[in-house]
């Protein structure tokens, strides 16, 4: 029995793009934090499990950097007080982080619409023939098809794209999600 390969109908670039986005704001984000600890406790070793709890590993770190000087015992919150650190910029580095932390790394597979059963491979390939053809009758005979009127009378299988200026795979036709 031959198995069926599925093949990719569109990739959904802006969507991607977005979630690459944001991905990075999570990395600057977690950039200043690290930058905002180290204005304090410059030999700070700061992995990925200090961001989990990043507030109170920081006050951790605060403990062991000044554990001779804190001969009472202070709770770190209390010693950050009496030593006089400013760590208005620090919390809210750390809003922010908290914010975007459980921002995965975005993959292009998630953003990828695949034609998986036969019936859909079927359809990708007929539309993919006509589009071709559309490009062979324009380039071999020289005749300009004008591509609103091609995707309006193809609208339910094609589509044309504007910013790449290129005739496209109607990917909801092709999944049998076309209400048109």
């Amino acid at each position: 029995m031959k198995t069926l390969e599925k093949k990719i109908i569109e990739v959904n670039k802006q969507e991607f793009a977005k979630a690459v986005e944001v991905y990075g704001n999570k990395i600057q984000a977690q950039e200043n934090l690290k930058k905002e600890v180290r204005k304090f406790i410059p030999k700070a070793r700061i992995d990925e499990s200090f961001y989990e709890d990043a507030l109170n590993n920081f006050y951790d770190l605060l403990l062991v950097k000044y554990q001779k000087q804190n001969t009472l015992n202070l709770k770190a919150e209390k010693l950050a007080e009496l030593l006089e650190l400013d760590l208005t910029k620090l919390k809210t580095e750390t809003a922010n982080y908290n914010k975007l932390k459980n921002i995965e790394s975005p993959n292009e597979a998630a953003y990828t619409t695949y034609a998986e059963t036969e019936e859909e491979v079927n359809r990708l390939v007929k539309i993919e023939q006509l589009i071709n053809l559309i490009y062979e009758i324009e380039n071999e005979l020289g005749v300009k098809a004008y591509p609103f009127d091609v995707a309006t009378a193809f609208r339910r299988i094609l589509k044309f794209n504007v910013r790449t200026n290129k005739y496209e795979v109607n990917a909801r036709y092709i999944k049998g999600e076309n209400r048109y």
